[in-house]
């Protein structure tokens, strides 16, 4: 009986505890009403609190409203808490990009998880089952995947279980009617539009019909083969990961030097747990991070990037280089204050007359400098193609793209060095503490303009 199978999939995989608050996601189809009437079964027992949560994806018009409708009748009939939310699945895929099977998925756990945090559950159980698991595994094989897709869906990821992942449909179905439970049959899962549905109508029936009848039992067999290992390399990942990734504020930073040492399936891997990325991307990656030479950058997926600078490739969902790019250019207040929005800046310019003994100072945000060599307005900006100048204390002119090279300004930063200029250019990088030759205290200085940047 399925109660049984399930209580012992539950023990076996620890997916429950006596006492647990369960959230059940209910989308009134025969496998959620099944689970749900198993887990309140079960629930004396292990003196479980369930609650109800369904989302609705609007995706269906006046049914998917019934199918909401149908839960609330559910709920009611078994006396429990029942939760609901409704989005438009559609307009979130059109902005982000996605499909809208992805979309409704992000969007369902988003509601899932939220509500489970507001009702304090210790787990929320979902009815996937064993055919879906076999679905799942060829569908990643289709795509291209490694044994993290060959494992299929976790038994539990952190809150989530899924006490159905070893019980055919048949046999829930089989339940399901021997219970008498009323279902909804959702029309859509019937559409072959989505490749889910063609792996579930078409594909695995014929290649059961006429390559191997057992298909269904060995993708199940394969994934959960799978899944064992990839704990086992998943926790390898992990240790090695701590110490060739950094995190930082809007990017994953990867250590190129310590990753091109190590084995190739754990670069890999570790790739992969910055990225969900296709087998090709993660090989130009792979590339990138071993191969020395010029900085360069790899478009990955909508709002993602990589890019290597020196002996580290920056992973950033965000280009702040082009942000910059755009950034005003400024007039000085001197003296006086002048804030910067595009960098976040303020530059605070004060005049000083020049003490007797006047100390050059070691401060990177603190730039003095001759007045009296100054021509025209200061003005503050991003650097711009052709620019020179001649670094203090280093002779001759340099381009200024040549200077942040030897002086290791990764390609996403130099677009964020302030530059100063006057009528004759460059005067100032500030944020380095490099001025240019011509505006250097000199002994006939009468007049110092230093300039702050906080």
């Amino acid at each position: 009986m399925l109660v049984k199978q399930v209580e012992e999939f539950i023990e076996k995989q620890g997916l429950l505890k006596k006492g647990d608050k369960i959230l059940v996601a209910v989308s009134g189809g025969v496998d959620s009403v099944a689970l749900l009437r198993v887990l309140k079964t079960l629930s004396y027992k292990y003196h479980w609190a369930l609650q109800i949560a369904h989302f609705n994806h609007g995706l269906r018009g006046p049914a998917a409203d019934r199918d909401e409708a149908f839960v609330r009748r559910v709920a009611r009939t078994y006396d429990l808490p029942f939760h609901a939310q409704k989005q438009d699945v559609r307009k979130y895929a059109r902005k982000h990009g996605l499909s809208i099977e992805e979309a409704a998925r992000l969007l369902r756990y988003d509601f899932l998880e939220k509500m489970a945090l507001d009702i304090q559950a210790d787990k929320i159980a979902v009815a996937h089952n064993a055919n879906d698991q076999a679905e799942t595994v060829l569908l990643f094989l289709l795509r291209g995947t490694g044994k993290t897709g060959l494992a299929g869906m976790p038994v539990a990821r952190g809150r989530i279980v899924r006490p159905l992942l070893s019980s055919w449909r048949q046999d829930i179905e089989t339940f399901a009617r021997q219970q008498k439970l009323p279902f909804r049959t959702d029309a859509t899962n019937r559409q072959t539009a989505y490749l889910r549905n063609r792996i579930r109508l078409k594909l695995l029936p014929e290649l059961a019909k006429y390559y191997n009848p057992q298909i269904y039992q060995h993708l199940l067999h394969l994934s959960a083969l799978e899944r064992e290992e990839d704990q086992f390399l998943q926790e390898q990942s992990n240790r090695e990961a701590a110490k060739c990734l950094e995190q930082k504020p809007g990017a994953t930073v990867l250590n190129s030097k310590r990753f091109s040492k190590l084995p190739v399936w754990l670069q890999r891997r570790l790739i992969r747990l910055i990225a969900p990325l296709p087998y090709e991307q993660v090989e130009k990656i792979r590339s990138l991070a071993i191969n020395k030479g010029a900085h360069k950058m790899l478009p990955l997926r909508r709002n993602l990037y990589c890019r290597r600078e020196y002996d580290k490739l920056i992973f950033s969902a965000m280009n702040q280089a082009k942000k910059a790019e755009t950034a005003a250019i400024y007039t000085l207040a001197i003296p006086g204050e002048t804030q910067i929005p595009e960098l976040g800046l303020k530059i605070t310019a004060r005049l000083k007359k020049k003490a007797v003994l006047f100390k050059r100072t070691k401060r990177k945000n603190l730039t003095c400098l001759d007045a009296g060599t100054v021509y025209g307005p200061l003005r503050l900006r991003t650097r711009q193609a052709g620019d020179r100048f001649q670094p203090y204390g280093l002779g001759g002119t340099k381009k200024l793209k040549d200077y942040f090279i030897e002086q290791k300004i990764g390609i996403n930063k130099r677009d964020l060095v302030p530059v100063i200029v006057d009528d004759q250019g460059i005067i100032s990088l500030c944020t380095l503490g490099r001025i240019d030759d011509r505006v250097k205290i000199s002994p006939e200085t009468k007049t110092i303009i230093e300039i702050e940047v906080n």
